[in-house]
């Protein structure tokens, strides 16, 4: 197929594979043109208590050490889940295992029973986006600048408070920030700390204008947006819109106003499929 139209990234979900087989699977997509594997971020199966489900920090650590090429990305990481300076300092030392080989796509949550399972508090929305925008800053903090600079303090809403913080090594190419969901905050959001924006297909057709003119009115045109093509259970990759029609589907995407898009696949089978058509 051509390579004109947006840039292809794939997910690739971390449910129902052991860790060799996620590696595996993401060394043949590091063949594939595209521009990054992203990982999904996920504590626990659905239905199933004995399915394996991995990580995605330590398969981001794992992919970009087994396979030199390969850049990888957080699709994306809850808020919610971890301390924001650690995770800050957990992509911080991935970024120096492969300088310039990852990204991070952030979200304010958006599995509550997978929280209440662990015990992790999931609250309300607004507190959620508070979160986000506050372990954005605290990112920005731990991950930029002077590597010996200490964080003098930053507290925002439910966020935890940084006092006296600092991270070295910093990584010596910026880790971008791509600011996910469909909610009005995080659209203005990702306008104006992000890096670009990350929705669903449906949800980035109805929110892309409004990225688009947030991003102009914070002076910070030309941030990247993806539009995110959803596996929904059940549904083999050929039968998706993008799997009847590659080039079309690209194409209209592009048109949308997508930069990028992101295919998900979840196994081998997936995989091969999506070789064959984008070879």
């Amino acid at each position: 197929m051509t390579k004109s139209g947006p840039r292809i990234g794939v997910a690739l979900g971390t449910i129902g594979l052991s860790a060799n087989e996620w590696l595996e699977c993401a060394g043949e997509l590091a063949k594939l043109p595209i521009e990054r594997v992203w990982i999904w971020d996920h504590l626990m199966g659905r239905g199933a208590p004995d399915r394996p489900v991995l990580e995605a920090l330590t398969l981001a650590a794992a992919a970009v050490t087994r396979h030199p090429t390969l850049s990888v990305g957080t699709l994306v990481l809850d808020v919610t889940k971890r301390h924001p300076a650690l995770a800050a300092k957990s992509i911080a030392t991935i970024a120096t295992l492969a300088e310039g080989r990852i990204a991070v796509g952030i979200g304010a949550g958006g599995d509550a029973a997978e929280h209440e399972a662990l015990g992790m508090e999931f609250g309300i929305v607004e507190d959620r986006l508070e979160l986000l925008e506050a372990s954005i800053e605290i990112f920005r903090a731990m991950l930029e600048g002077n590597p010996t600079h200490r964080i003098t303090r930053i507290q925002q809403g439910s966020a935890p408070a940084l006092n006296e913080a600092a991270s070295a090594p910093r990584p010596s190419h910026r880790v971008p920030l791509y600011v996910a969901g469909d909610h009005e905050r995080s659209i203005h959001l990702a306008a104006r700390a992000g890096d670009g924006w990350i929705a669903p297909v449906a949800s980035f057709a109805r929110g892309i204008g409004r990225f688009r003119d947030a991003s102009e009115r914070a002076g910070r045109p030309g941030l990247t947006a993806f539009a995110l093509q959803v596996l929904g259970r059940g549904e083999s990759l050929d039968g998706t819109p993008f799997g009847l029609d590659p080039q079309g589907w690209l194409a209209a995407q592009g048109e949308a106003g997508a930069d990028s898009v992101v295919i998900t696949v979840r196994d081998r089978s997936d995989v091969a499929q999506l070789s064959a058509m984008i070879r």
